[in-house]
């Protein structure tokens, strides 16, 4: 008796066992379906590679010290002779180095070098050139979790200025990087959200930037402080071409979000610099790859399902961004 007893627990134990099994492989399933890539159009093979960049700065996020280093995934054409501008991006709060990955891939396959930016402490994940890796950090997850511009302008501009610090930081060293490697090139600086607001501000920064996509972002390196319980912007004209990207989530609030002032000023521009796209029944994440690897994730993310596929909305995205990078090429 004392046998089949212990035999029965055993297989309790199997049976709990391939449960809780079974449960996980379906939570990962309902969370992370299977999708394929979307298709690229272009006329080349492509071929992505990781390096590192370490800055002169320490890491404002390491409780240790040290230099902060960055990791960099490199999408490429292969066997392409033609001489274009390189892209690099930046993923929004929380990001993945692939925030994008079907428009870097796109890119890429009609020719383009791009150059991908896990920004530490900022990403959701980011791998150390010694194989460690680390996700958020704490400090910066409580900034994005206190932010209320709305009610406190002071506040979020300190905390605006110190993103875009780290953020412009990262962006400028991987870029000189790449200039006292490759030799001098032009850039154009894309980017998701938060990204998205780093990338406008390459373009005012540097004059080797020749063009910037931003994703649903606000001008954030362009507020300059408060006065009279207002964001003061640097609300001069960009002198390159600028194309900004809107959803829902932000489009119909342009004009009442005091952090998207510069937004709703050159939505209302005739300056030909400007072009903006407003997609319409996708939210907030629908303009990053989140929404076709995780519809689930995005949905929660977002406050609901979007009510355009991502595959279709993510290709029109793409097919976009490509057309408006081809004239900025040609001009």
């Amino acid at each position: 008796m004392k046998k089949k007893s212990e035999n029965w627990k055993v297989k309790r134990m199997i049976i709990a066992l391939v449960i809780v099994a079974v449960v996980i492989v379906a939570i990962k399933f309902i969370l992370f379906p299977p999708v394929k890539e979307i298709p690229t159009t272009g006329k080349y093979q492509i071929a992505s590679e990781d390096y590192w960049v370490t800055e002169d700065n320490e890491d404002p996020y390491s409780k240790n010290g040290g230099y902060r280093q960055l990791q960099v995934r490199k999408w490429y054409p292969i066997d392409c002779a033609e001489e274009k501008p390189v892209v690099v991006a930046s993923h929004g709060s929380c990001g993945t180095i692939d925030n994008n990955g079907s428009l870097y891939r796109e890119l890429a396959s009609h020719g383009y070098t791009v150059l991908a930016v896990a920004h530490p402490g900022q990403a959701a994940s980011v791998k150390y050139e010694n194989g460690k890796s680390c996700g958020p950090s704490g400090e910066f997850l409580k900034e994005m979790g206190a932010l209320k511009p709305e009610e406190d302008l002071e506040k979020a501009y300190k905390v605006f200025h110190k993103w875009m610090e780290i953020r412009t930081d990262d962006l400028n060293a991987v870029m000189d990087d790449w200039v006292e490697k490759e030799g001098a090139t032009h850039f154009i600086s894309e980017g998701h959200s938060l990204g998205g607001s780093a990338a406008y501000a390459m373009a005012r920064i540097r004059d080797d930037v020749i063009g910037c996509i931003a994703l649903e972002s606000p001008f954030m390196y362009d507020i300059k402080g408060v006065e009279d319980g207002n964001f003061v912007f640097d609300d001069s004209d960009y002198d390159v071409p600028l194309l900004s990207i809107y959803s829902d989530a932000s489009y119909p609030h342009l004009r009442e979000w005091g952090q998207y002032g510069n937004n709703a000023k050159f939505l209302d521009s005739s300056n030909p610099l400007y072009t903006n796209i407003h997609y319409e029944n996708i939210g907030h994440m629908g303009l990053c790859d989140l929404s076709l690897a995780s519809p689930v994730i995005a949905a929660i993310l977002d406050g609901g399902f979007q009510k355009a596929r991502a595959k279709d909305r993510l290709t029109k995205l793409n097919e976009d961004c490509l057309a408006w990078v081809s004239d900025l090429c040609a001009r």
